[in-house]
């Protein structure tokens, strides 16, 4: 929505509404259904991977608020300092709790989340310098660079943790390895396609509307998988 074109176009608005609508129902129901409604009681999702993927949805439910608040609303005769805002906050946001989900889904140990949200503080003070100079460079160019830079160093350091966890699985539950790394690693690409989906969008309506329907499918996507991933023992 970076030139809020589908701010004029009534069935997008309905669809952008419906995909914000979904991400919060999926993260009330995962905040307040520990069981699991769709595979039976056999399964017990991760209580960990829950807590992580609804913050998630709660974020990306906000995130359809803050962009159209900020484009009628507030900012409104102010288009540098509003995408700036808004991109900013769905890069500090999204992007940690997106990584906080993927590493929540590998059970042999727990990895830490804080060099990832450490990570955004140059974010938000390249925004800030951004909005303050005027600047496009500062608050579009050097944040998106940035954070495609985070981005492929977590990439490859999911890989080698993606290779770690499946040398356990295989060595504890072998039955699961094969299934546990496919979906994982159909996780991360799914999200980058989101990503390249997003971070190219400089206003076709097209690309809003593909954005808008990849949201929708990573939500039912995320509610799969947290509902099918089985709590493993020995999680650390």
């Amino acid at each position: 929505m970076y030139e809020y074109q589908g701010l004029q176009d009534v069935l997008f608005i309905m669809l952008y509404g419906m995909a914000g609508f979904f991400a919060l129902l999926a993260c009330l129901y995962l905040i307040f259904r520990r069981g699991n409604a769709f595979v039976g009681e056999e399964i017990t999702s991760s209580r960990r991977l829950r807590c992580w993927t609804a913050a998630l949805m709660a974020a990306m439910a906000a995130s359809h608020v803050w962009w159209y608040v900020l484009g009628i609303c507030w900012l409104t005769d102010d288009r540098l300092a509003r995408n700036i805002t808004a991109i900013m906050l769905d890069h500090v946001t999204l992007v940690p709790l997106v990584m906080a989900v993927l590493l929540a889904m590998l059970q042999d140990r727990r990895r830490s989340l804080w060099p990832w949200l450490l990570a955004q503080v140059p974010e938000v003070l390249a925004a800030a310098v951004g909005i303050v100079g005027r600047s496009e460079f500062w608050g579009y160019e050097l944040t998106h660079y940035w954070q495609m830079a985070v981005i492929a160093v977590f990439v490859v350091y999911y890989i080698f943790a993606l290779r770690k966890y499946g040398r356990w699985l295989l060595d504890n539950y072998a039955d699961l390895e094969r299934k546990e790394l496919w979906q994982s690693m159909v996780f991360v690409i799914a999200l980058l396609a989101v990503y390249v989906a997003y971070t190219s969008n400089a206003g076709e309506l097209m690309r809003e509307y593909l954005s808008q329907i990849i949201t929708i499918v990573i939500i039912a996507f995320l509610l799969w998988r947290v509902e099918t991933l089985q709590e493993l023992e020995n999680e650390l």
